[in-house]
């Protein structure tokens, strides 16, 4: 029984002499070496053991013959018949005769090669991992924790580099960074991180660091499941987007400016042509559904090129700024107030008819229009205007423009003659 145990064990064995030589050896060791059981016992372990680790084998060897221990157990390589080095594990105890002195030794070898060979790729692959998750410490916080949060697994550099702070404090309470998220956004995480069981998530929110400045994160995470598809952990991912949130906030900015500089003139900061016709526009559309009718004003400043020939065209942009400031502060917020060209302006009276026009620039009358040259002399600004109330006969803005231009000329002329008749009497 005894000797079938020795031949058929699913691991090496073999009795070897106390100068290394095999006495007898079963089929899984010469199996494992590559030898026969004739040509393994011609050998000594020494001639099979890779240089690399025959030193330490001698060392237990001596001391397991001197008494210091009674067995001992390595890790190490052989060399086997065709050259190739194999990993095994090697258990070595010693038989004594019946005087106490060493007899022989009993060695146990296991072939421990395919783990060793997986638990160099896991090696590789981890540190691969290590390098791969250190090149975005930068800017990502990467963490595992077990599935409700009371433990922290692993975290990167990550979350000193965007938190400035020690990652120790994870460890003590992983959900201890939520204490840094900004109060506008601290409801939401908070209520996100507290589901049982936690799910997916995909969040945008703003944090402090260590400096007390605002930093955006991108955070999203994800349910990792065991063999029997049980959640054993969670990963996190957390990327700074400062900058790109940055970059985006200014261009926005850039659009927002862009987009006002196109419906805006550049001088009077009034709507431009393109804006007061577009707004026009719409007005016809919604007096054409049968609300309210409004009342387009034509304004004309007099006199406009003897300020720009006698003052300068500084004094004349002045004065068209003047103008439109002061018109502007009598208007209500409804209106809608534009420069077409040169000295030309039109106002819409949102709501509004003829006759509440004539009362609303009779009340303008009372006001001043003025521009000052030097300092001391003040130069008046007079205008010309004239109105046309919307009505079902005016299709196009150009058209409810154009009478509303003839009724500014018409009084315009008009006035003209009424100051001829003055100066000739």
């Amino acid at each position: 029984m005894f000797e079938k145990t020795f031949h058929f064990c699913p691991v090496g064995l073999a009795h070897v002499s106390v100068d290394g030589s095999f006495i007898r050896v079963n089929k899984r060791l010469c199996d494992f070496l590559g030898y026969s059981d004739e040509e393994l016992t011609t050998l000594t372990f020494q001639e099979l053991t890779a240089p690399d680790y025959l030193d330490e084998d001698l060392s237990y060897l001596e001391r397991l013959m001197a008494g210091d221990i009674d067995d001992y157990a390595i890790e190490k390589r052989y060399v086997r018949r065709d050259g190739e080095q194999v990993w095994a594990k090697l258990t070595v105890s010693l038989v004594r005769d019946q005087r106490g002195n060493p007899d022989y030794f009993i060695s146990i070898v296991e072939d421990i090669d395919e783990k060793k060979r997986i638990q160099s790729e896991l090696f590789q692959v981890d540190a691969l991992f290590s390098k791969i998750v250190s090149a975005f410490s930068d800017r990502t916080f990467i963490w595992v924790a077990t599935p409700d949060l009371s433990k922290l697994q692993y975290v990167n550099d990550g979350y000193s580099n965007i938190f400035g702070r020690n990652e120790y404090e994870l460890y003590c309470n992983p959900m201890s960074f939520i204490d840094h998220v900004h109060e506008d956004d601290k409801a939401r995480v908070l209520k996100l991180f507290s589901q049982r069981p936690l799910q997916n998530w995909d969040i945008q929110y703003r944090i402090y660091d260590s400096k007390g400045e605002v930093k955006y994160l991108h955070d999203r995470g994800s349910l990792i499941f065991d063999d029997r598809e049980m959640q054993s952990l969670i990963l996190g991912t957390a990327d700074d987007i400062t900058r790109e949130k940055t970059q985006q906030q200014a261009l926005m900015s850039a659009v927002t400016k862009l987009e006002h500089l196109s419906k805006t003139d550049s001088l009077t900061g009034l709507a431009n042509r393109r804006e007061i016709f577009s707004k026009l526009s719409d007005e016809i559309s919604r007096m054409d559904r049968g609300q309210q009718t409004s009342t387009l004003v034509y304004i004309d400043l007099n006199k406009f090129k003897e300020i720009n020939d006698k003052y300068g065209h500084k004094v004349g942009d002045k004065a068209l700024v003047e103008f439109s400031e002061r018109m502007s502060s009598l208007l209500r917020d409804s209106d809608r107030f534009g420069r077409i060209g040169g000295d030309e302006f039109v106002i819409l009276l949102y709501g509004t008819g003829e006759k509440e026009t004539e009362a609303f620039f009779n009340r303008v009358a009372q006001s001043d229009f003025e521009v000052n040259v030097d300092g001391n002399k003040v130069v008046p600004i007079g205008f010309s205007v004239g109105w046309v109330e919307w009505s079902e006969g005016i299709e196009t803005v150009q058209e409810w423009l154009d009478k509303a231009d003839e009724v500014m000329y018409g009084k315009k002329r008009y006035q003209q003659v009424l100051t001829a008749i003055d100066k000739a009497m």
